[in-house]
């Protein structure tokens, strides 16, 4: 009996255990995301540093390894150089992008006033009724009650958030440039946390991270350029006005997946409206095609070696990171998806694969589409002539 006993109990200590670690799991979980929570600035700011450390650290690696100088010399070459690039651009289009942008707020009152006379017109062919929220003059005594509540308040709240985010940036910045130029103090310290018979497995985790999100942040530059200049074309040869500030804005906005395509479609939509109604449904129909070409052409051939994540996994991660950061938090939600992916991947799906065999694996899987396919094997033949 006692033998009974003592099997009994060893039984109920064996199941309650699992319950304990989940529980202590649970909590754990809670109270570090509360934790984040607290200091989410400190949690945004290393997560930017992170990420532009990821983005520079390659083109640094690659010209040490091409050039065969030291690091500090990389890293000057590689900052020197973008800053001199993105000055170059801004030269180029910062007069026009100027004068559109001026024009635009010069045009906004009578822009605002067509919108309400097409509004006003729908209504009365629809018989919905949108009350008066879009007239002018209540859009504008709303904007003048808001600042001539406390002009001086809202001004230093204004001012104080500017200065608050580029002390922000310019720490990123810092930290950024000193994580490139000498990351292995970081990096070795970091994997020394772990065992040592961890510590192999450690490294491979983190190269395969740091290699997807270059990858995805290459593929998604890559993008993001051609959708601008095809969002651009098409406005002019549509003849919606300020053509290059929208293309500009649909190829900036792309970075957000799902969400960006849709916000990019509503201004030169509007626009449109004011000029040529018939111009909107062009509009529409440009938009929808330069999407079909970025769905079917442009990430199969530009993202076909980053993770494939699914859009489900994708938008909930928009949510989270839009909840706790905001606007910038959207911009990081799918680089910091993709490399939970791959931790995920490589410590536990990995991991439990090899623990016994799926008795009922999926049979169906979905195949890849020839289309994609064919697209796929005639990018890897191009680059197989370039190497050559």
């Amino acid at each position: 009996m006692e033998d009974n006993l003592s099997d009994g109990e060893g039984g109920n200590i064996g199941v309650a255990r699992p319950v304990y670690v989940g529980v202590l799991l649970a909590f754990a979980l809670l109270v570090g995301a509360y934790f984040v929570y607290r200091i989410r600035v400190v949690v945004l700011v290393l997560l930017l540093t992170l990420l532009f450390s990821i983005i520079f650290a390659g083109p640094v690696g690659y010209i040490v390894r091409r050039w065969e100088i030291g690091r500090g010399w990389a890293t000057l070459i590689v900052f020197s150089g973008t800053g001199l690039a993105l000055y170059l651009l801004g030269l180029s289009i910062a007069p026009i992008i100027d004068d559109q942008i001026s024009q635009l707020f010069e045009e906004l009152p009578a822009l605002v006033s067509e919108v309400q006379r097409q509004a006003a017109e729908l209504q009365r062919s629809s018989g919905v009724d949108f009350g008066r929220s879009l007239e002018p003059e209540r859009l504008f005594e709303r904007a003048r009650d808001l600042l001539s509540g406390d002009t001086f308040a809202v001004a230093a709240d204004i001012g104080g958030s500017i200065a608050n985010g580029l002390s922000l940036a310019f720490v990123a910045l810092i930290a950024t440039i000193y994580l490139v130029l000498n990351p292995f103090p970081l990096v070795n310290g970091f994997v020394a946390l772990f065992p040592a018979g961890w510590r192999l497995r450690t490294r491979e985790v983190l190269n395969g991270m740091y290699e997807t999100v270059g990858r995805w942040f290459l593929g998604q530059l890559a993008s993001m350029l051609i959708i601008g200049v095809l969002s651009a074309v098409a406005l002019s040869i549509i003849g919606v006005r300020f053509a290059l500030l929208l293309g500009l804005f649909s190829g900036l906005i792309a970075f957000i997946p799902f969400v960006g395509p849709v916000i990019s479609v509503f201004p030169p939509v509007l626009l449109a409206l004011t000029d040529q109604p018939v111009d909107a449904l062009w509009v529409l129909a440009a938009y929808a095609a330069i999407q079909t070409i970025e769905s079917n052409v442009i990430q199969p051939l530009v993202m076909s070696r980053a993770v494939s994540l699914h859009p489900a996994v994708v938008v909930f991660g928009l949510l989270v990171m839009g909840t706790l950061f905001g606007f910038v938090g959207l911009l990081l939600a799918v680089p910091l998806v993709a490399a939970l992916h791959v931790l995920v991947s490589k410590l536990w799906i990995e991991r439990m694969d090899e623990v016994g065999t799926d008795p009922d694996p999926p049979t169906e899987i979905p195949p890849e589409k020839p289309k994609q396919r064919r697209l796929l094997r005639a990018w890897q033949a191009v680059k197989v002539r370039l190497r050559r």
